[in-house]
């Protein structure tokens, strides 16, 4: 039969009751074989059923239970042998017990049948050298949204002992939303510190309630936000004594280029990660029970408001570069605190409540634009614009598809997408109001799943002419001229995350053709040998190759596993099958357990660095001494 995108993702698989239907459940326990098993449910029913998983089973691994289902059938019935392997060990030895004796083939005969899916072999690119995979069920974006909601409860806990109460705690790194190109990696902390080559810090924005008591002059503004977050330490400190925890300045170390956007582009310098505020604070906590660690920032909403009147008071007198300065300020202390915050949250609610699939489909699209050299960076794609040119394709499906129930498929769509587009032509628009449009509960989420995302139930038809008046206003203006331009109901004029230039949507649109020619070709011929071409990029096409040395480069162990590079099925000691986790062993006891997750002592000897990443660094510098004579990519 025919599995909706929705049904996917069910974990146990119900079969008939043995005592009403006996022939049903004959029938069932032949197909299944000893996968099948009896279970009484809450409604009082005994029923067989195929359990697929536990409640804590993270997105990417419930996109793959379709795919296993299929090859454990395949393999119990026509001998026919995954490749690369689906099946767990435990699966495949079921597989292969008391097969049915109307079976046919042989799984141990060298001519045994071959199932070929391309859909799991791809997805190895998400992965990291970094993860074995017994730590694949500890480090998963579910333990880390864990971490920050306790964080949330603790930091709450303080009020008492604080100048003004906590408000809320705004997440808006891409680790929190399902974003990130692997899940955070937690530390093994010792006494609340850990080491490893690169600690990526979690940033996190605190919001206080209200006050009319903040100056009115921006460095004492400044100052009076490190006094919150000195206070906020010493609090978080002593409640918890083994807590490592530090209180730094962003102005420490970095110049006066922060990543802003400037005019219609978005410039991204490489080491700014668009939270260098200059004399701005945060505060960083080594978070003991996840292994985690966040970087508090304040939420300070008459900091807005104060550089809107300063800009405004330089423009009425005719001071320009002054006023250019602020307005350039505002426009990060809004994307900082404001479009951030409201972009994170639209993403997250995408990928937990709509689409499962649409978080590993974001992944894999910022692993091909980084193997390409093309994700962030000076020149590169902001990662707000992978993760809106991801939810396009699950928020409006074209050709009357519907949206993608696999991340296989969100992934062959985005390159779609990037290759056919008219940028120049056609306004390219997310509606993240149509998956707001359905209804809260599951059940009601379930039957409408089809209606919601095949038809356009978010933006109003005034609401589509405001963004198309706006899109034709930026012809006019000649800001578009082929350039990647996404737009949103709440940022009609792309000015959140700016655009992409023309020469590097060209570029992506000629890498998108060519990965998706090879993609055809590994279907057609029945083997991914050329896959690994996907991700891989030509530097045949630079004038000029910068080779570092690998034992300084922290992040190395980000880079896909070698695994992913085999072809054919054949497969390394390191993708070897991993055993399913249970009901009875949830994130919590995964925490306590302390799995050994792989770490690497900082290559410059120097411990508790926290978001020190030398390459970015470096790239940061020859962008700032060349400018725009050179174009510098890296991934």
């Amino acid at each position: 039969g025919v599995v909706t995108s929705a049904d996917a993702q069910r974990l146990v698989d119900l079969g008939p009751s043995p005592d009403a239907q006996p022939q049903d459940a004959a029938q069932f326990r032949t197909l299944w074989g000893d996968r099948a098993e009896l279970r009484r449910f809450r409604d009082g029913s005994i029923r067989l059923a195929t359990v697929w998983g536990a409640n804590a089973m993270p997105l990417e691994q419930r996109a793959q239970i379709v795919p296993r289902m299929l090859a454990f059938l395949l393999r119990r019935h026509f001998g026919v042998l995954a490749q690369p392997e689906l099946l767990h060990a435990d699966d495949q030895s079921t597989a292969d017990h008391a097969r049915p004796s109307e079976a046919i083939g042989d799984v141990t005969a060298e001519s045994a049948g071959r199932l070929f899916s391309l859909s799991s072999r791809i997805v190895e690119f998400a992965s990291t050298r970094d993860l074995s995979e017994s730590d694949t069920d500890r480090v998963t974006f579910e333990a880390a949204i864990a971490g920050f909601d306790q964080l949330q409860r603790e930091v709450k806990a303080l009020e008492e002992k604080l100048p003004l109460r906590v408000l809320a705690l705004h997440a808006v790194a891409p680790g929190l939303r399902y974003a990130s190109l692997a899940p955070p990696k937690p530390l093994a902390l010792a006494q609340g510190r850990g080491d490893d080559a690169y600690v990526e810090p979690l940033h996190v924005l605190v919001e206080f309630t209200t006050s009319n008591k903040w100056p009115d002059d921006m460095a004492a503004l400044h100052k009076v936000k490190s006094a919150f977050l000195l206070r906020l330490a010493e609090c978080y400190a002593a409640a918890h004594p083994s807590t490592h925890v530090d209180v730094s300045s962003r102005f420490f170390g970095y110049g006066a280029q922060d990543g802003l956007l400037t005019g219609a582009s978005s410039v991204q310098l490489a080491g700014a990660d668009d939270f260098d505020y200059e004399r701005d604070s945060f505060v960083d906590i080594r978070h003991i029970s996840s292994g985690l660690t966040f970087r508090l920032s304040v939420l300070c909403e008459p900091e807005g408001a104060l550089l809107a009147h300063k800009a405004q008071e330089m423009v009425r007198a005719g001071l320009s570069a002054q006023a250019d300065a602020l307005q350039c300020a505002h426009r990060r202390w809004l994307r900082t605190t404001q479009w951030r915050a409201m972009h994170h949250r639209q993403i997250l609610d995408l990928c937990q409540r709509h689409h499962p699939a649409a978080s590993l489909t974001i992944r894999l699209l910022k692993r091909w634009l980084s193997r390409h050299m093309l994700l962030g960076q000076s020149v590169g794609v902001p990662d707000e614009t992978a993760e809106l040119l991801a939810a396009r394709v699950f928020t409006d499906p074209w050709n009357g598809l519907a949206a993608p129930g696999s991340a296989y498929a969100g992934f062959v769509r985005c390159l779609q997408l990037l290759a056919e587009w008219r940028w120049t032509e056609d306004m390219c628009v997310v509606d993240f109001a149509a998956a707001g449009s359905a209804d809260s509960e599951d059940s009601a989420r379930v039957a409408s799943a089809r209606r919601v995302w095949t038809t356009t139930d978010g933006l109003s038809a005034d609401a589509y002419a405001t963004l198309q008046a706006a899109f034709d206003a930026a012809i006019q203006r000649k800001d578009v001229r082929g350039a990647l331009r996404i737009v949103t109901a709440e940022d009609p004029n792309a000015e959140w995350w700016g655009t992409v230039s023309p020469v590097l949507t060209r570029r992506l649109q000629s890498l998108a053709r060519a990965s998706l020619q090879t993609i055809t070709d590994c279907i057609s011929l029945g083997s991914d040998s050329t896959l690994p071409q996907v991700f891989t990029a030509p530097l045949t096409d630079y004038d000029f190759v910068i080779k570092l040395d690998k034992d300084v480069v922290c992040r190395q162990y980000e880079q896909p596993p070698a695994s992913a590079f085999t072809s054919d099925g054949v497969q390394s000691a390191e993708s070897a099958p991993r055993k399913e986790v249970f009901k009875n062993l949830l994130p919590s006891m995964q925490h306590t357990s302390q799995v050994n997750v792989k770490q690497h002592a900082n290559v410059f000897g120097q411990s508790d660095l926290v978001g020190f990443d030398p390459v970015a660094l470096f790239v940061r510098d020859l962008v700032g001494v060349y400018r725009d004579s050179i174009l510098f990519f890296n991934d």
